[in-house]
């Protein structure tokens, strides 16, 4: 009789120390909130450096992984032959998509902005005296915009983008061939910090 319950005891002995060999497993959601140490980020647009002297500046501030605010600044130095527009200030908000990097905000992105802008048409003012003066003019915009940005380690960025604004202030009602959309177009380089 005691053969007999030795047998079963020793069965039991094995039966718990393989239990105690357990394997853990832990299950990683791709889509987990980000931890973005980096908030800040001012970008340069390199198109408009290389197509006419003007500066874009942008500065952006990355609220959550799939959100940003910011503005940028331009300001033409050259002739009006490749843009209108003399000097722009662009407050902007986006929204991130496909974002599955650990850096957040990056990836695809939708943007909604505004632009408050001299713009410079091409006419001319006839003044008393048959002096001719050049009609710049404020104008305010809304627009949308589509791009892509990378973010590598270091924080750099790079960005290409397009989008397209619609003016909103009339011209007195005179008859003058303006156009009532604005493009922006870029490929932006810059840094977070």
């Amino acid at each position: 009789m005691k053969k007999i319950l030795i047998i079963p005891l020793f069965i039991l002995s094995l039966g718990v120390s393989a239990q105690e060999e357990v394997t853990k497993v832990e299950i990683v959601n791709q889509f987990q909130e980000v931890n973005i140490l980096e908030k800040n980020e001012i970008r340069l647009n390199a198109l408009d450096l290389l197509i006419h002297p003007a500066l874009h500046v942008y500065y952006e501030r990355v609220v959550s992984e799939s959100s940003g605010y910011g503005a940028s600044l331009f300001v033409n130095f050259g002739d009006h032959d490749a843009t209108n527009q003399n000097f722009a200030f662009t407050p902007y908000y986006r929204f991130y998509f496909l974002n599955r990097k650990d850096y957040g905000a990056s990836g695809l992105f939708v943007e909604a902005f505004s632009s408050f802008s001299s713009v410079n048409f091409g006419d001319y003012w006839f003044i008393d005296d048959g002096i001719t003066k050049n009609a710049d003019e404020f104008q305010f915009s809304m627009g949308v915009g589509l791009g892509k940005k990378w973010v590598n380690r270091s924080g750099f960025t790079f960005e290409v983008f397009a989008g397209v604004g619609r003016y909103f202030i009339d011209r007195e009602g005179q008859n003058y061939s303006n156009p009532e959309t604005h493009g922006r177009i870029g490929f932006s380089i810059g840094k977070r910090f």
